[in-house]
């Protein structure tokens, strides 16, 4: 140990590492014992302090050692320990979640924009044009119309309709005013006009049975009648108006007559006056008629009085009244 002021007493070895620099009294030791020089900037350390050997410091170390220019290396930490770094257990999963909120965000919008302006544009593009109104026109008129726009014609079928004349266009598309591409066929129904219907035969069948038939024809039952008729049996049809096979529009009415059977056998009265009055009653009795006479004077003789008169049409339920002028033949 050294007697002389301003000296301290040799400290222990310094732990060692790359930037620990060799304590005084080892560098001595060294010096002494191979013979090597002491660094220069040690030399010139313990030169200004007069002779003291004196252990730089870690930032004397840097500024003595360190040449013109040069960076000083980094300090060391007191605490050689690595830090770790705390984060927050739920801030990672929110982080994945908002953005897999807005790519999603970003694809619908990417999908709207896409559906109304882009394929527009690739559907609607060039080479478009509007279909005209076809309404009220002749097969060949919007075969025409259509072809000075590029598009094309084709029936699709033909429907009754008593508002448009037969042959003109009834319905049809694509609708007007609808944008397609040239080459399109836009599908068109022809109207036949009003639809009509046939009367049907219906002489002999019973009252349910022309009903039904009437109605399967497009047609109506305009209303009954009931009639003797001695073609037909009571309670069948005997006939139509208008008669089987018209023509007539779709909803018309047609008018049945139904028989109500045969008649009775009937006659023409002829003329009695002047005959005799029991022969003439004899007679017609005979023929199912009843004959009536006054009492007295007037039931015998010549027959003065009649009735009905002559020329009438009776059968044998008509009464024949027959008056006499009381006097024999």
């Amino acid at each position: 140990m050294s007697d002389e002021p301003g000296r301290d007493e040799p400290r222990g070895p310094a732990p060692a590492g790359p930037d620990a620099a060799p304590a005084p009294a080892e560098a001595e030791a060294a010096g002494a014992s191979g013979g090597a020089e002491p660094p220069p900037a040690e030399a010139e350390a313990a030169g200004a302090s007069g002779g003291a050997e004196t252990p730089p410091g870690p930032a004397e170390a840097e500024a003595a050692g360190a040449p013109d220019g040069a960076e000083a290396p980094p300090e060391l930490e007191a605490d050689t320990w690595p830090r770790v770094e705390r984060r927050r257990p739920g801030r990672g999963m929110r982080t994945a979640l908002i953005l897999l909120v807005l790519a999603v965000a970003a694809f619908a919008t990417g999908m709207v924009v896409f559906n109304r302006l882009v394929m527009p544009q690739l559907i609607h593009g060039r080479g478009d044009v509007r279909v005209p109104d076809l309404a009220s026109q002749s097969v060949d008129q919007a075969e025409e119309a259509l072809r000075r726009l590029g598009l094309k014609l084709s029936r699709a079928g033909e429907r009754f309709d008593p508002a448009v004349p037969p042959g003109l266009i009834l319905q049809q598309d694509p609708p007007p005013q609808t944008a397609v591409r040239t080459g399109r066929r836009v599908l068109v129904v022809v109207s036949l006009g009003e639809e009509f219907s046939s009367v049907p035969q219906l002489f002999g069948t019973s009252l349910r049975g022309a009903r039904i038939l009437i109605e399967r024809t497009g047609l109506t039952v305009g209303g009954v009648t009931h009639a003797p008729s001695e073609d037909v049996g009571e309670g069948l049809v005997a006939g139509t108006d208008p008669p089987a096979e018209s023509v007539l529009p779709r909803e018309a009415p047609v008018g049945v007559l139904v028989s109500t059977g045969g008649t009775a056998e009937s006659y023409v009265m002829p003329e009695l006056l002047g005959r005799d009055l029991l022969a003439v009653r004899r007679q017609l009795e005979a023929f199912g008629f009843r004959v009536l006479s006054p009492e007295g004077m007037g039931s015998h003789g010549m027959i003065i009085v009649q009735q009905p008169a002559p020329g009438t049409r009776v059968d044998p339920s008509t009464v024949v009244t027959l008056q006499g002028n009381g006097r024999s033949s």
